[in-house]
């Protein structure tokens, strides 16, 4: 009897062990990823600094997280990156040999498990449009309309239908020129800008992106607003706005500062939760 006693007592303390919630141990959930990819904007980049962990693809993975809460952030991108160079390398450095070449592997050794890609690129290719060579500025936005459509394609042909994919208009750092004089320079640039937007919304759109509209967070448009801000006076609404929220004012560097980055993470964010 003493012998039988044992498989039976095993089992009681079994069945109490499960029955007070100290079952076998599960392992835990895989982590997920957001992946961010593109240039200076999508490592937060500040006027005199490099990478930053307060850039939009830090705020966006904050908020994120609130509903994925395993969730990792990737950053890919790299200062000063154009679309030929996401492409083919040549600025920053990769095992993969580019940003692109690197995203696509990521995505393809993590299948299923990456939720969110975000991409900003292309400010690169045509800022010298915003500094008045045209000829320049052409030849950038013809390697934008040619070269940003396989970007996407080859980042979905990757990741497949899992992540939510989103990429950013721009805002307008050339509207700077009002509060140095130039008024007439501060209104020509919407029109370059739009046309690059205009890009970037077409081969998002076709390429199964969502948009986040940094510009429209910026006001890009808007002259007739008006706001008194310091030292500047009285201003319009989107000159304001990219003195508040970017160093080209101050410091005639494009680049958005902390608050600039939650503003672009906002975008993002209205168009990926």
């Amino acid at each position: 009897m003493r012998l039988k006693s044992r498989p039976r007592a095993a089992l009681v303390a079994l069945i109490l062990t499960l029955c007070l919630g100290g079952g076998p141990a599960h392992a835990d959930a895989p982590p997920t990823y957001y992946l961010a990819l593109g240039d200076s904007g999508a490592v937060g980049a500040q006027v005199g600094q490099g990478p930053t962990d307060e850039g939009y693809t830090d705020v966006l993975h904050a908020a994120l997280k609130a509903d994925h809460p395993d969730l990792r952030l990737v950053k890919l991108g790299c200062g000063g990156e154009t679309t030929t160079t996401m492409i083919k390398g040549g600025i920053c450095s990769y095992d993969a040999g580019s940003q692109l070449n690197a995203a696509v592997d990521f995505l393809e050794r993590h299948p299923g498990r990456v939720e969110f890609v975000t991409l900003s690129i292309g400010v690169n290719n045509v800022g010298c449009l915003l500094q008045g060579d045209v000829v320049c500025g052409l030849r950038g936005t013809g390697t934008l309309v040619a070269e940003l459509p396989q970007i996407i394609a080859k980042l979905r042909a990757a990741g497949g239908d899992t992540p939510v994919y989103a990429s950013a208009t721009s805002y307008d750092p050339g509207l700077a020129s009002w509060v140095k004089g130039d008024k007439a320079t501060a209104v020509a640039s919407v029109p370059l800008v739009d046309a690059f937007n205009a890009v970037q919304r077409a081969a998002a759109l076709v390429g199964g992106f969502k948009v986040a509209d940094v510009g429209g967070a910026f006001a890009t448009h808007d002259f007739s607003t008006t706001v008194t801000m310091a030292p500047y006076g009285t201003i319009p609404l989107n000159v304001a706005r990219i003195c508040a929220w970017t160093s080209q004012c101050t410091h005639g560097d494009g680049h958005a500062n902390a608050e600039g980055y939650r503003q672009m993470a906002g975008a993002f964010l209205r168009v990926v939760s």
